[in-house]
């Protein structure tokens, strides 16, 4: 992999959300009860998580999107700005709410998010970027959120060249009743360079149970240059990268909390393939063990930087399970 000469930039836009953690020894059955056993309040969002990760590795970062002038969103800017992010183009919705979920966690790395919307996540208008706002970028990271503002930045980065990775963290069935149409989805998908979801996101796009089939079928309308990734939990994570699927199995761990670990995935994706110039393998291998990390760690945010990564590849890279390996289809 090649070494870093300098910081590389990266502009992350997308959710922010501060989260209340609530760990429990199960997850509710319907009419059941479950006991907390703590409580916590936490920042997260997915686009944050991307964000605070790409810092500890080593990027330098610039955080976009929407809050509102609440105690939450308060307490989120503040939290960025002691993780190293940048924030001058972070948007203040005066009377505004910050987006903001339960997260409720079971042992196994178990959890269930119900999500707060609030009216600022949703609503960041693209005037209120300045034009230098992708000046010295190296990649656009999205996640939909604010999806006028996302189609704008990404128009204007594939017009200067700047790799765009578009991650489907909530299927768009959900987008939907956040007010992100299949219209403006597909827009992006035509926009972006990377395209990541999990099965779930793949199914809703595709009909397909299949995520290669459900993979080559997208690149068949949209044609991403740098193709597409499955993650699949357990089973690891699928790249469709030309004509080639790159397959790599997760690490063999004990979880303690997935949330944030598909962020940090993403994350170790846009920065051993974008800032470092990785082979896309090395990419998954990378992304694979900073997920990983993540699941051993309580809460939604990685606090792994990159010589803790690298570390943790290379004493348990031999009990994936099991390795990396390529091939032309199936």
């Amino acid at each position: 992999m090649s070494e870093l000469l300098e910081k590389p930039k990266v502009l992350c836009l997308g959710a922010l959300a501060m989260d209340i953690v609530l760990e429990s020894q199960m997850l509710p059955q319907n009419d059941g009860f479950a006991l907390i056993e703590s409580e916590r309040l936490v920042p997260g969002g997915s686009s944050s998580n991307v964000s605070v990760a790409l810092t500890l590795m080593g990027a330098e970062v610039y955080q976009t999107g929407q809050i509102g002038d609440d105690n939450l969103g308060n307490a989120f800017h503040q939290d960025l700005k002691l993780n190293g992010v940048h924030t001058e183009y972070l948007s203040v919705k005066k009377g505004g709410t910050t987006l903001h979920t339960y997260i409720i966690t079971a042992p196994m790395g178990k959890h269930c998010i119900f999500a707060n919307l609030g009216d600022a996540v949703n609503s960041l208008n693209p005037k209120d970027l300045p034009d230098h706002v992708l000046d010295g970028i190296t990649c656009f990271y999205t996640d939909m959120f604010s999806s006028r503002a996302s189609l704008w930045l990404a128009k204007k980065a594939r017009q200067k060249g700047i790799p765009v990775v578009y991650n489907m963290q909530c299927v768009p069935s959900f987008m939907a009743s956040c007010g992100v149409s299949r219209e403006e989805i597909e827009e992006m998908l035509s926009l972006c360079t990377l395209f990541i979801s999990g099965r779930d996101g793949y199914r809703e796009m595709t009909g397909s149970e299949d995520p290669i089939f459900a993979m080559k079928k997208l690149k068949e309308s949209f044609r991403m240059a740098d193709g597409l990734i499955c993650t699949a939990g357990d089973e690891g994570a699928y790249w469709l990268k030309g004509e080639e699927i790159l397959t790599q199995k997760s690490f063999v761990i004990e979880p303690v909390d997935t949330t944030g670990a598909g962020d940090c995935f993403t994350a170790g994706i846009i920065f051993d393939f974008y800032c470092r110039q990785g082979l896309p393998e090395k990419a998954l291998l990378f992304a694979t063990g900073a997920a990983a990390l993540k699941c051993m760690t309580k809460g939604p945010r990685s606090t792994a930087d990159l010589a803790k990564i690298q570390d943790f590849i290379d004493k348990n890279n031999s009990i994936c399970h099991p390795d990396f390996h390529s091939s032309s289809g199936r």
